[in-house]
């Protein structure tokens, strides 16, 4: 992938990157995680952590506690690089995940009748109480014009159908090309390039899970995300054709062993791990070019891009300590580091 970078405005993010590369030292290199990973249980695993220093070497009295420091971290991460950024509003897409994710999880627990906080997630534009607030009092001034017109919408067709997944496909629609929109704006190739890489994977993951539930084609035209590169008409046909025709028909996107492999695992299995850590790598592939950019806002995008790969790595090896899984499960699901 080549990195494209404006010239122009090189000066302005040199502090940025400077913290920036001050700061990659923190990350937890591979043979770190494993360590964590191959610990004996969760206390174990804590303990390596904190010999690395992680979270500042906190001690935790409760291992569900464990949630709390990881969202500290990634809190803490975006907001030094924010604070650094020229123009935070630049990088705000990345938050476009969590604030949609937790408009779907306000919505669905309203009709439900459930306490909507259990399912939010902190790390997006706005505090999981104040969106729950918002969308319980359909107060949506201070949504994007996209968000407010996907939430009134997804609002108003579940309350007629009360099908959750309609929430689902509008939101998840508006969401990536809220994100895709962004990126442009800012004029950033890599961003731009990001964005497309993470809709293409998310039509890949969800054709796979369609595929293997046997849901009928018109459903997948129905949730399939614009904006990536990979058109939809490639997926046509799809349906019949082996995993291993369609690694051949993907290749040039560089998917053949998402397919190969990942694919055919969920195929012999009804396991999705192998994919989705497949396209997780994928995705560390894509943003490790970020490295080689001396001055720009490339290397604060993978820098929080990776923040919240190494949590999941983490939440995936305590959480595994929690519930006693064994060492090469864990293992196994590791993916990919920045460092």
């Amino acid at each position: 992938m080549e990195i494209f970078m404006s010239k122009n405005r090189e000066d302005s993010y040199i502090f940025c990157d400077s913290l920036i590369r001050a700061s990659e030292r923190s990350f937890l290199t591979e043979p770190q995680l494993i360590r964590a990973a191959e610990a004996d249980d969760f206390k174990a695993s804590m303990a390596v952590l904190n010999e690395y220093n992680y979270g500042d070497g906190r001690k935790l009295e409760n291992p569900r506690d464990f949630v709390r420091l990881l969202a500290d971290e990634e809190k803490n991460a975006f907001d030094m690089v924010f604070s650094a950024l020229p123009d935070e509003k630049e990088l705000a897409l990345l938050k476009y995940p969590k604030d949609y994710h937790n408009a779907k999880a306000a919505l669905k627990a309203e009709f439900l009748g459930t306490d909507p906080l259990k399912y939010m997630t902190d790390g997006g534009r706005f505090e999981p109480e104040a969106l729950a607030a918002m969308i319980r009092e359909r107060n949506f001034m201070f949504f994007s014009p996209d968000m407010k017109e996907a939430v009134s919408r997804a609002a108003e067709l579940f309350g007629k159908g009360r099908d959750p997944q309609e929430i689902d496909i509008i939101l998840d629609k508006a969401c990536y090309e809220e994100m895709l929109k962004a990126a442009e704006e800012v004029e950033n190739e890599f961003l731009i390039g990001y964005v497309r890489l993470l809709i293409d994977i998310l039509n890949v993951i969800t054709f796979v899970r369609l595929r293997q539930i046997k849901k009928p084609w018109t459903f997948f035209q129905k949730v399939f995300l614009e904006g990536g590169s990979i058109a939809e008409n490639l997926f046509i046909g799809g349906y019949e054709e082996s995993y291993h025709q369609l690694a051949e028909k993907f290749a040039p996107y560089g998917f053949r062993e998402i397919f190969e492999k990942g694919a055919a695992r969920a195929k012999s299995t009804g396991s999705y791990s192998l994919l989705e850590k497949l396209c997780d790598n994928k995705r560390m592939e894509y943003i490790r070019d970020a490295k080689y950019v001396s001055f720009g806002l490339e290397p604060a995008a993978a820098f929080l891009i990776a923040k919240e790969s190494e949590s999941k790595n983490l939440r995936m090896i305590l959480t595994g300590k929690i519930a006693g899984t064994s060492k090469e499960v864990i293992l196994e699901r590791l993916r990919k580091t920045y460092v």
